[in-house]
């Protein structure tokens, strides 16, 4: 099944980071950055003239105004977005800025495969969170996790390397191809992840396990 490229915005103040995430989405060839911006204007210039898939901003620290400000833009045209940011960043500011539409908070040190997996869960409507960020989850309103969501055995790191490619849509074969690993294999861990996270199919899998910051970043 092939894999559909996303048309990636980026946005961040200063023009290193641009070039390095630009770099960072080069290295994956289902990733293509279809417009760059330092502001939400500049950002919004761009979401009238292209299509884009799903937003990837990086969040300063002593600019939360700013993040607010994209986040509203991104839901206001239907776009995810995603944003990078260091583990310093304060809970509460976290929280705020998922209330505020962001769909996703994976860190700046964040490889080239993890952040296609943010990226691609997104535009999937999921919300993910990196798992160093997840105990920001219990601050956001209207997203706290039941008693039943905060339970379970957690997943091996085998586990979270096929959820992760789960999450991309991928089917077992390809799974099994990208790991190296025999379809049987993926099979059975695919069985084990939905009973851990108690979850009756791997698009519910998946569901549970952005909510509880288990999904691979």
């Amino acid at each position: 099944m092939a894999v559909r490229t996303l048309g990636v915005l980026i946005v961040a103040r200063q023009p290193i980071a641009r070039a390095g995430l630009r770099g960072l989405l080069e290295e994956s060839p289902d990733l293509s950055t279809v417009g760059q911006a330092w502001s939400v204007s500049e950002a919004m210039a761009t979401l009238a003239e292209r299509r884009v898939d799903v937003i990837l901003g990086v969040w300063e620290s002593g600019h939360l105004d700013d993040v607010l400000e994209l986040a509203a833009l991104a839901t206001g045209h239907g776009v995810p977005l995603v944003l990078m940011t260091s583990e310093s960043v304060e809970r509460r500011e976290l929280a705020g800025a998922l209330r505020a539409g962001a769909r996703g908070v994976v860190l700046l040190d964040a490889g080239a495969e993890d952040v296609e997996a943010a990226l691609r869960a997104v535009v999937r409507g999921l919300l993910v969170v990196d798992p160093l960020l997840g105990p920001a989850w219990n601050a956001i309103g209207g997203l706290e996790l039941d008693e039943e969501d905060t339970s379970g055995e957690p997943l091996t790191e085998r586990e979270r390397e096929v959820l992760a490619l789960i999450a991309l849509g991928l089917p077992n074969k390809s799974i099994a191809a990208r790991l190296a690993i025999s379809e049987h294999t993926v099979k059975f861990h695919v069985g084990s992840i939905l009973a851990k996270l108690g979850a009756g199919s791997r698009t519910e899998a998946v569901t549970r396990a952005a909510r509880r910051g288990w999904l691979a970043l």
